[in-house]
């Protein structure tokens, strides 16, 4: 499966992911050892995505 890594822009964490899906406009992305599933938008050259109101970036 493919990996990706994603940020917590507030905290500026990173986690490592695996890549469910991914297109020009989506990222969906599972965090490795959880079942945490997190759909990201791409908007001007990253993915955006929130989860608990927390938000987070990837460059897929």
């Amino acid at each position: 499966m493919k990996k990706t890594k994603i940020k917590n822009i507030a905290s500026g964490i990173e986690k490592n992911c695996d890549i469910l899906r991914k297109n020009d406009n989506i990222l969906e992305v599972v965090l490795e050892g959880t079942t945490i599933k997190i759909l990201l938008k791409k908007k001007t050259n990253k993915y955006i995505g929130y989860f608990k109101e927390m938000e987070f970036e990837s460059d897929g």
